[in-house]
């Protein structure tokens, strides 16, 4: 697959060098607290979870890429599309190193994303989730373009606490409409 890119951003495959810094990155109370991740973060579940994507890349069943800052020069989060071919849409699911919070990194990767997933992927619609009180991550689908389709009560365990999470989407013909503006 070849890398995506945008202004600041390029997404891109992992390598296994990149262990070490997702774990870095992954290993924070503020990043684990609102995605989920294990806490504490090791490098073993970089390593683990670097092991499977070829294959599911090679699957076309999920892309997960790496978020590169041009402006950092250097790795910062990652984002990932779920194909649910049957349906034609796509799942993301993204989380950026909480140095990087508030500076539009993962907007912009939603949004190069999105635009993978409508292109090259042919979907007819992408979708994501963030747990209601994850308020920075719903600006971030919100700025992408993206709009509310309701709440998933209790929806899933982060650290042992059922959260709700909010559901939005994008639609082909909505997507279609934004690029003719």
């Amino acid at each position: 697959m070849q890398p995506l890119d945008s202004d600041r951003i390029t997404l891109r495959p992992f390598e296994m060098e990149d262990a070490p810094r997702i774990q870095q990155l992954a290993n924070h109370k503020d990043v684990a607290n609102i995605i989920g991740l294990p806490y504490p973060y090791r490098l073993e579940h970089a390593e683990e979870w670097i092991k499977i994507q070829p294959e599911l890349i090679r699957s076309g069943t999920e892309y997960p890429l790496v978020m590169y800052s041009k402006d950092h020069d250097e790795l910062i989060g990652t984002i990932c599309i779920r194909v649910d071919k049957k349906n034609h849409r796509g799942e993301l699911g993204y989380w950026i190193g909480r140095s990087y919070w508030g500076e539009g990194f993962a907007t912009e990767a939603v949004k190069r994303m999105i635009t993978f997933g409508f292109t090259d992927l042919e979907l007819n619609k992408v979708w994501a989730t963030a747990i209601t009180r994850n308020k920075g991550s719903i600006k971030v689908l919100q700025h992408a373009g993206m709009v509310r389709e309701g709440v998933l009560r209790e929806d899933r365990i982060v650290l042992g606490t059922y959260e709700d999470a909010e559901v939005y989407g994008m639609l082909r013909s909505e997507f279609d409409r934004s690029r003719n503006c």
